[in-house]
């Protein structure tokens, strides 16, 4: 991570928990004290050996942040990363220097903190965004995009934009979301070992941390009551919906920023052939016999190096992504069907949580060059040659009903780019349809416009050019530096900076829990976004894409519905449009 133009100096900050060594850092010219950083903070035990695929475990209750010799300890080092495959474009590195290479080990649950520096905080402490970074499931970045170091919102934009920025990493791709019901070896064991279970590693994790964060942002002067949770959009829409359905806690997240993405479709069942199949091929990959116990095979399985195990997933070319492990896990059964009957936005709406949530207008151009079977970005766009093909990559994501009514729904005689109607499906199927019908679906519970804040983003920074074709749009990850106030660095004119100040100013009002007059969004219909136009202006105006994304929620609702009901659909009690 590059931080120009800055003096930096270690800072210790002494806790109820220990004392930590951080690292302030001021303005050079000015020597204004910007922010102070504590990195590579434990929040829960490493999960390692037999710590893999199993539940994040807490730390300690006598945990401190101090050494074994009641000394500071440092947290001035960035902490490693998942061990991931890391995917060969990527569209982070345009907007600064190019991404550095970060450790990858299995010890990687940390949490990076920035607390904002040279002032007093409010008397109930700093707004706290916790940040999750990442667009799929497969990989968890680390601190290494330009676009991600939160230097000129505390620089630039100190006035407007105080709070506390919280980073956790956590386990992808395999370690995180490897799944089978012989990782748990039945329901006797969940109920003996609250640390098992059959998937999600990763979204435990969050979860973890998010609650970590909670319990102990004070110490570093954030007020926990006041808890933004958001990036990555799907992974915010799991935690979101777990914590309004969480019986045994009272909730901490008090708003949600969903950036290009939510939840639109009922994942696997742990129970079903795709999570069997992937964990029966590992094994037999790594030569571990198919007629072994259970229990046997996953110990030689976690015995199995980190670096083997990924050798074998580029083999593969595979996802691993989040399942519906059922009673006691983290994704339930009826989790859509308490979207589209509106359950989960009156729960949100009975405990005052507040919603951001929107996306960019060109999130095929990211689908262009990402391979689903693998779900990283590749310098050459999928190749297809038939509708045969294009249903059967498609079936990889979807159910084999919903793939073939989609290509049904967009094929034409007069076009046979099938790996561009691929792209379009996916960015409409992934991010377009499901970013309009869960806001509806919040709607549909009682959430109102003040509840619901929606924008939509078609504006791109001019210097991209250079790199992505200027054709191509704004895409997901091209927005980034519109809300980090990233570009600064990266060489935003003056007009673009304003546009972008313009813009996203109300989202820091939104993170302070200002709802008054919806914090100057300026939204007040239901089909209203806030909107950033290809040439800079910000206007509140009519869903430009609510026409057509209409019909596209309600046939992917009708699938899954039909698939697991036969067609009974009155379970659900349907869902009032507002197209």
């Amino acid at each position: 991570m590059t931080i120009k133009d800055t003096a930096q100096k270690p800072y210790v900050l002494r806790t109820a928990r220990g004392s930590l060594i951080g690292t302030e850092v001021a303005d050079a010219e000015t020597n204004r004290p910007l922010f102070r950083r504590y990195t590579r903070i434990r929040y829960a035990v490493p999960p390692v050996r037999e710590g893999r695929w199993r539940k994040p475990e807490p730390l300690p209750p006598d945990w401190l942040f101090s050494d074994g010799n009641n000394r500071p300890r440092d947290y001035r080092g960035i902490g490693s990363i998942c061990p991931q495959i890391v995917p060969k474009v990527d569209l982070g590195s345009y907007f600064g220097p190019p991404a550095t290479e970060n450790d990858m080990d299995e010890d990687c649950l940390f949490i990076n903190v920035w607390v904002p520096a040279g002032g007093e905080g409010p008397v109930d402490g700093w707004p706290v965004q916790f940040q999750i970074i990442a667009d799929d499931f497969q990989n968890s970045p680390g601190l290494n995009h330009r676009f991600v170091d939160p230097i000129d919102i505390f620089r630039e934009h100190h006035k407007d934009n105080p709070r506390i920025i919280v980073f956790a990493q956590y386990r992808c791709g395999i370690f995180g979301f490897l799944a089978s019901e012989e990782l748990v070896r039945g329901d006797d064991v969940i109920k003996s070992d609250p640390f098992a279970a059959p998937g999600n590693f990763g979204l435990w994790d969050i979860r973890m941390a998010v609650q970590w964060t909670y319990s102990n942002i004070h110490l570093f002067g954030g007020n926990p009551e006041c808890i933004s949770v958001g990036g990555f959009g799907a992974a915010t829409a799991f935690q979101l919906h777990y914590d309004a359905f969480e019986p045994f806690s009272k909730p901490v997240i008090r708003r949600a920023f969903l950036f290009s993405g939510a939840v639109g479709m009922q994942p696997v069942f742990v129970q079903s052939s795709k999570p069997r199949a992937q964990f029966a091929e590992i094994c037999r990959r790594v030569n571990i016999d198919d007629d072994l116990p259970s229990e046997d095979r996953v110990k030689l399985l976690r015995g199995v190096s980190s670096h083997k195990l990924l050798a074998v997933v580029r083999m593969m070319q595979t996802t691993f992504d989040p399942v519906t492990d059922g009673p006691g896990g983290f994704i339930p059964a009826q989790l859509m069907a308490s979207i589209w009957n509106g359950e989960l936005g009156r729960r949100l709406k009975t405990r005052n949580v507040q919603v951001l949530i929107g996306d960019t207008s060109n999130v095929d151009a990211c689908y262009s060059f990402m391979d689903e079977r693998t779900g990283l970005m590749s310098p050459v766009a999928p190749a297809m040659a038939s509708r045969k093909s294009l249903v059967s990559r498609l079936s990889i994501t979807f159910p084999e009903n919903l793939a073939e009514a989609l290509v049904v729904r967009y094929e034409s005689p007069y076009n046979n780019d099938w790996p561009w109607l691929y792209s379009k499906i996916m960015a409409d199927v992934q991010c377009h349809a499901i970013v309009r019908g869960f806001a509806q679906s919040l709607f549909h519970g009682g959430m109102t416009s003040q509840d619901v804040l929606r924008y939509h983003i078609a504006w791109r920074f001019k210097g991209t050019g250079s790199h992505i074709n200027p054709m191509s749009g704004t895409s997901n990850t091209l927005d980034m530096p519109i809300w980090w106030y990233g570009g600064w660095s990266a060489g935003f004119s003056r007009r673009e900076r304003q546009d972008v100040t313009n813009f996203a100013r109300p989202f820091a009002r939104f993170l302070r829990g200002d709802i008054s007059a919806m914090c100057g969004w300026g939204t007040e219909a239901q089909t209203d976004v806030r909107m950033l136009a290809a040439d800079g202006s910000v206007l509140i105006t009519e869903d430009p894409l609510k026409g057509r994304m209409r019909d596209l929620w309600e046939l992917m609702k009708d699938a899954q519905v039909r698939r697991e009901s036969g067609g009974m659909r009155s379970r659900y009690n349907g869902t009032p449009g507002f197209w």
